[in-house]
């Protein structure tokens, strides 16, 4: 059965193609009475109009381009849901893609999204602080950046991991934790330098050493093997009472090691995640954690770039998103 056309709900409505077409599209001088009678037919008749020459006519697509380092991690996919709510609600459909922590599968995925004519982009942090790579690719294109900096080029909305870090050490801390162990990704981009200076201001702080073999730096936050949790835990000398661990990846590596050490949490270690997940707060014990305020971050986000699309931005913004720690059962008082 061939599909009905702006033709149809013309000669149904009995209007002139024309007419159809501007009471569809509530674009030049049409009544309302015509609109209402036209929009009641296409409805009648299963109307369904073409998106790709709405695009052409309206140099816009609806469309928002999405792209986050790891796909698979849970805080990246409830982030991209609450940003679909979101941005829907305003009548902008997202589409998603993983750049897989990679500069130029982030750089492709771009140009992929500009030939499909995006009217925004979201990118998540990749491997590098630096934008230049990208400065010129979403030259054009509305962009936000997510947790990373945008300088005095691109808006950017950022979450801030030195007081979330200084939280959750300040909390282990004051339960007499002293041999506190650093588990994050090796890349130096800013989330990482901030999670470090942090770690060890807290320890000035309190007045304790800094021991630099206490801070793990993974190769990927992908890809973490328990063995790199296992020799902090056989560390000669006095072994680590806790740990401050990335989430999910670097998290189940942690995990994953404690077991097959034979320890118990909390009782022999304590573990902390940075990042929430259903997995932290489903596990047993469930794992205290340091969360991001996912409506907070993606409101954010959604009113940067609506802002952008707009043209009601004078040039680039940047906000804040402050992280909370939520206590479970992994932290003991020693």
């Amino acid at each position: 059965m061939a599909a009905v056309s702006i033709h149809d709900v013309a000669r149904v409505a009995g209007v002139s193609i024309s007419t159809a077409s501007r009471a569809m599209n509530r674009a030049g001088r049409v009544s309302e009475d015509t609109v209402k009678k036209v929009q009641e037919v296409a409805a009648r008749l299963g109307y369904q109009p073409n998106a790709i020459a709405r695009a052409m006519r309206s140099k816009q697509s609806h469309a928002v381009g999405v792209i986050v380092s790891d796909i698979s991690n849970p805080f990246y996919g409830r982030l991209v849901k609450t940003l679909e709510r979101s941005l829907s609600e305003s009548g902008y459909a997202c589409f998603v893609a993983s750049s897989n922590n990679d500069i130029s599968t982030e750089v492709n995925l771009v140009r992929l999204f500009k030939s499909r004519e995006v009217d925004g982009i979201i990118l998540g942090p990749c491997q590098t602080d630096s934008i230049a790579h990208l400065v010129s690719e979403i030259k054009g294109t509305p962009t936000i950046l997510f947790d990373r900096d945008g300088g005095n080029a691109l808006s950017s909305v950022k979450v801030d991991h030195y007081q979330g870090t200084c939280s959750a050490m300040r909390y282990l801390i004051a339960r007499g934790h002293r041999r506190i162990a650093l588990l994050t990704p090796g890349s130096q981009i800013q989330p990482i330098k901030d999670r470090i200076r942090a770690y060890q201001d807290c320890l000035v702080e309190a007045s304790i050493g800094f021991d630099p073999s206490l801070i793990c730096l993974a190769d990927s936050s992908m890809n973490f093997p328990p063995e790199r949790a296992q020799m902090l835990l056989n560390m000669p000398g006095e072994r680590p009472t806790a740990f401050l661990c990335l989430g999910t990846k670097i998290l189940a590596g942690v995990l994953a090691a404690i077991r097959s050490a034979r320890r118990v949490i909390p009782k022999d270690v304590s573990v902390i995640s940075i990042g929430d997940s259903d997995f932290s707060e489903l596990h047993s014990p469930s794992i205290t954690s340091l969360a991001w305020d996912i409506k907070a971050l993606s409101g954010d986000i959604s009113s940067l770039l609506l802002s952008q699309m707009r043209d009601e931005s004078t040039g680039p913004r940047s906000a804040v998103v402050e992280m909370r720690l939520i206590e479970r059962e992994s932290c003991a008082t020693i």
